[in-house]
């Protein structure tokens, strides 16, 4: 899959899918039965300061799934993350949203802004990994509601080369390689499409099908045999 956030160029729009979120209520347990159901290995992630999660990371290149947990109620019950993570897992969601990786959100804030988009502040965010690395990100969310939304949030890593989440060794039993395609349920879709036109341009990177409730439904991953679908199918 291309990713054309690497063009210096091509900054409008991002372009490309970065992680999408997995809510799990043990990171191990969730980890294992990932691995087992669809042949992806999970490798250790990091606590989420100030936000009451913390996670494991499933590499595929430059993009990576996200197993995600709360790790302090508390903490998490003062953080939206924590909030969303904290309800997808009361509600049994298989996940909790999705990413998109820009170049620079504040280039794309300004267009989603110009465009009459209705934006909260961008923030940042950072986690240690276990081998005390500190990696840095921010990011700039659609909106800030308490329903779900099909849209993904955007983010912009600020890491050294080769410590991008996705880019972590790890051998997936099933061989798989890259994601293709997220697939989006949404109560109003050509709404939803015209929208994630906007972020993501005139791509197959989505798939958006009418549904009851807004949100993630699925993935679908490249491997050597074919398409491995996570998710509703």
């Amino acid at each position: 899959m291309p990713d054309f956030s690497q063009s210096p160029t091509n900054l409008d729009p991002p372009a490309v899918v970065d992680h999408i979120l997995l809510p799990v209520a043990d990171l191990e347990d969730g980890a294992r039965t990932l691995r087992e159901r669809h042949g992806l290995q999970a490798v250790a992630g990091g606590r989420h300061p100030k936000l009451g999660t913390a996670n494991m990371i499933v590499p595929l290149g430059r993009q990576y799934l996200e197993l995600i947990t709360v790790a302090d109620p508390r903490e998490a019950a003062t953080s939206r993350l924590g909030k969303r993570v904290t309800r997808a897992l009361d509600e049994g969601r298989m996940f909790v949203d999705w990413a998109l990786r820009t170049r620079s959100v504040d280039l794309l804030r300004a267009k989603l802004l110009a465009a009459g988009w209705e934006l909260p502040p961008p923030w940042e965010g950072s986690r240690r990994r276990p081998d005390g690395q500190v990696l840095h990100w921010r990011t700039q969310d659609v909106d800030t509601g308490a329903t779900w939304i099909a849209l993904p949030f955007v983010i912009e890593w600020d890491v050294p080369d080769g410590l991008h989440p996705g880019e972590a060794t790890a051998q997936h039993p099933s061989g798989a390689t890259a994601l293709r395609r997220v697939v989006v349920g949404a109560r109003n879709p050509a709404h939803v499409r015209e929208q994630l036109e906007v972020l993501l341009g005139d791509t197959d990177l989505y798939e958006v099908r009418a549904a009851a409730s807004d949100g993630v439904e699925a993935l679908v991953l490249d491997s050597p045999h074919g398409e491995l679908v996570v998710g509703a199918r």
